[in-house]
């Protein structure tokens, strides 16, 4: 009985064989030959993969420097470019989402909430400037009317005429409507009650 084998290595960069492919041809002495192939590979230590080919492995995680990568669950951060496996990979749900280390995870977390911050402090500035202006929109109102009915009587008083009681309680009457009117309308947009 005679045997050829053949061995064919496979040697990552550190020296450790990655995959062995073996060929044995065998004899048995009556003429019958047989042939076996035989391919054993190693193993991603990142998602447990086989790995048979050279070109599949990515290198080590930048972040816990342990776990390998290769090229299916090899992932990068996208704002400091390291090589990250599996497990060290984080996610930020934006805006707008990302795949990111947890350094870099930690940084966007606090800058949402100084943004959001921010965004606070400036609709509580908008909502006290629209309260502002509408006060000093009704207080503009009842200096006008004020300045109407000043108006009536010195014009009253030019004339010599008597004052038509009719007339001012109309415009009395007027200026309270007005100055409900504007009070409601203020207090509906400034969200008071």
């Amino acid at each position: 009985m005679r045997r050829i084998l053949k061995r064919f290595v496979t040697r990552d960069a550190h020296g450790r064989a990655l995959a062995v492919q073996s060929e044995r041809l065998c004899d048995d002495g009556s003429g019958r030959l047989q042939l076996t192939h035989e391919r054993s590979a190693g193993w991603c230590s990142g998602c447990r993969r086989p790995i048979a080919d050279l070109g599949e492995i990515r290198g080590i995680c930048d972040c816990c420097r342990v776990r390998g990568t290769c090229i299916q669950c090899a992932s990068q951060c996208q704002l400091c470019s390291r090589r990250l496996c599996g497990r060290c990979r984080r996610g930020f749900f934006g805006p707008p989402p990302l795949t990111v280390c947890a350094t870099c995870q930690q940084r966007l977390i606090q800058r949402q909430l100084v943004q959001d911050r921010l965004l606070l402090q400036r609709i509580s500035f908008d909502r006290e400037m629209m309260r502002r202006r509408e006060v000093a929109h009704v207080h503009a109102m009842r200096q006008a009317a004020q300045r109407a009915q000043h108006g009536l009587h010195l014009h009253a008083a030019r004339l010599r005429l008597q004052r038509d009681l009719a007339v001012m309680r109309e415009m009395n009457r007027m200026r309270l409507a007005l100055a409900q009117t504007l009070r409601t309308g203020a207090s509906h947009r400034c969200g008071l009650p």
